[in-house]
C-alpha cells in the first residue's frame, strides 16, 4: 500500500510538473477560442476563488458561485435542497436497519456585487446545528462569508469566510449535489477564515495562494487529548501553535476548449508546535457534450492525527494518535445519454494508516474501505435546477491490520429524492 500511495503522490506531481512546463504551448489553442472561462454564459459567476459550485455547467478553470450570474445584481437570493427517502442495511450479511424521509441539505445563499469590482457571498445551512466555535467566533453552519476584491482582470483577493484550497473535481463540486464524499473530502475542516490571492496570468490559468486559520476551536477540538505511553507515567505534552495556520498553494488550468481540465493543491499547517501536516491534491477531469468523467488523488500525512478517522476508530476516541496517514482515490463518471436523463456511476477507495507506532496504536493499516455509487437522475425541467434521483450506495470495509483500531460496520443504501435549486430573489440595478 505505501508503494501505492507513493506512485500516486509522485503521479500528482509529475503532472503538476509536465502541464505547467508545457502550459504555454496547450494555452495556444485556449487563445483561439472564441469565448474564455472568464466569459463563458453560464447560470453561474465566474469567480478566482477555489470554491465549492452549483453545477459542472462551464466548471473549468475558474470555480463558480452558487446561484449567481456572470453579472451579478446588488443582491441574488437563492434556496438549495436535498431531500430523500432513504433505506439503509447494515452488517455482514447485510440487513434492514433503517429508513424514512430525511433532508440532507438545506442551503440559503446570498451574494452580489456592490460595484464591477467589488463582491460578496453568504452561504449558511439550515439544517446544520453548531456552537459558536471560539477560534474564529462563528458556527461552523456557515460555509462562506466573505468580500472579495477584483484589482484588475489578473488579480484578485478575498477575505472572509471560505473554502480551503483542495485540489480535485469531487471536493469542488456543490456541497448539495453530492450524494456521498470520499474520505479525505469527507474529513477535512473546508470552510475556514483567511485570505487569498488569486493571479490568472493567461485566461486558461489560475493561481491561488492562501492562508487561513487551521481549526475553529481549541487544540484539543482539532487533534484529542494525550495519553500516557505504554509501560511509563510519561503523558506527551502537546503545545498549541503559536500561529495556527494553514498556506495553500492552488493551480487551476483546462485545456482543448476545455475537454480537459486540472485542480491541484498544495497544503501544509502546523496542527500542534513542533508537529507538520502536509497535504497534496489533484484531480483531471475529461468532458463531451454527453458525458464527463473525473479522476481524483488525495495524500495526507500529519504528525497527530488532524482529520480524526483513526483517532475515531479506537476504543479511546478521544486519545490524540501520532505518524498518520490518509489516502484517497476516487473515480466519477456522469453519462447525460438522454437530455433529461443522466447516468451517475462513482467508486472511490480510501486506506488511513499508522505510518509509525505511538504510544496507544500500533503501525499499520487501520481503516481500508471500497466504496461504489450508481445513479439514474431526471431533469424534468428545461434547466437543471430540478431533478429527481435514484441511488444505490454500498461501503465495504477490510479487517485493520492494527489490533487497537474497530472495523466499521459495513452499509447499504438506496435513496430516491429530489434535488432543487431555487432562485429566490434578485435585485437589478
Amino acid at each position: 500500500m505505501n508503494h501505492i500511495k507513493s506512485l500516486f503522490t509522485l503521479l500528482i506531481l509529475a503532472c503538476f510538473s509536465c502541464c505547467l512546463n508545457g502550459s504555454l504551448l496547450l494555452a495556444r489553442s485556449a487563445d483561439t477560442q472564441s469565448s474564455s472561462v472568464l466569459a463563458q454564459p453560464v447560470d453561474e459567476q465566474n469567480s478566482l476563488l477555489l470554491e465549492q459550485s452549483t453545477s459542472e455547467a462551464g466548471l473549468s478553470l475558474l470555480t463558480l458561485s452558487a446561484g449567481e450570474t456572470s453579472s451579478l445584481s446588488p443582491v441574488n437570493i437563492s434556496l438549495h435542497m436535498r431531500s430523500a427517502y432513504h433505506n439503509e442495511f447494515v452488517g455482514s450479511p447485510l440487513k434492514f436497519d433503517d429508513g424514512g424521509f430525511r433532508f440532507d441539505q438545506v442551503i440559503v445563499d446570498v451574494a452580489g456585487e456592490i460595484s464591477p469590482k467589488l463582491s460578496y457571498k453568504y452561504l449558511q445551512r439550515l439544517n446544520k446545528a453548531s456552537p459558536i466555535f471560539t477560534k474564529e467566533n462563528l458556527p461552523n453552519s456557515i460555509d462562506y462569508a466573505y468580500l472579495r476584491y477584483r484589482f484588475n482582470e489578473r488579480f484578485s483577493v478575498t477575505a472572509g469566510k471560505q473554502a480551503l484550497t483542495i485540489g480535485g473535481f469531487e471536493y469542488n463540486k456543490y456541497p448539495v449535489e453530492v450524494y456521498d464524499y470520499s474520505g479525505i473530502n469527507n474529513l477535512v475542516n473546508c470552510y475556514l477564515n483567511g485570505l487569498q490571492v488569486a493571479f490568472t496570468p493567461r485566461p486558461n490559468q489560475e493561481f491561488t495562494f492562501q492562508v487561513v486559520n487551521n481549526r475553529w476551536g481549541t487544540v484539543e477540538d482539532a487533534i484529542g487529548t494525550p495519553v500516557e505511553s505504554s509501560g511509563t507515567s510519561h503523558v506527551m505534552r502537546v503545545e498549541a501553535p503559536t500561529v495556527p495556520l494553514y498556506y495553500s498553494l492552488g493551480w487551476n488550468s483546462h485545456f482543448f476548449d476545455n475537454a480537459l481540465q486540472l485542480r491541484y493543491g498544495a497544503n501544509v499547517t502546523s496542527p500542534a508546535k513542533g508537529k507538520t501536516l502536509f497535504m497534496l491534491s489533484g484531480g483531471q477531469k475529461w468532458r463531451s457534450d454527453t458525458w464527463r468523467i473525473y479522476v481524483d488523488v488525495l495524500y495526507q500525512r500529519s504528525d497527530i492525527d488532524y482529520l480524526g478517522a483513526i483517532r475515531g476508530a479506537t476504543a479511546t476516541p478521544g486519545a490524540m494518535v501520532e505518524n498518520v496517514e490518509y489516502f484517497t482515490l476516487l473515480g466519477e463518471l456522469n453519462y447525460r445519454f438522454q437530455p433529461r436523463w443522466n447516468i451517475l456511476l462513482k467508486c472511490f477507495y480510501n486506506n488511513f494508516s499508522v505510518y509509525e507506532k505511538n504510544s496507544h496504536v500500533d503501525s499499520g493499516n487501520c481503516l481500508t474501505s471500497w466504496n461504489y455509487q450508481g445513479g439514474l437522475e431526471f431533469y424534468p425541467m428545461k434547466d437543471d435546477n430540478l431533478h429527481l434521483f435514484l441511488t444505490a450506495t454500498l461501503k465495504k470495509f477490510s479487517k485493520p491490520e492494527v489490533k487497537q483500531i474497530i472495523t466499521p460496520t459495513n452499509s447499504f443504501r438506496v435513496s430516491a429524492g429530489f434535488i432543487y435549486r431555487i432562485p429566490v430573489l434578485s435585485v437589478r440595478r
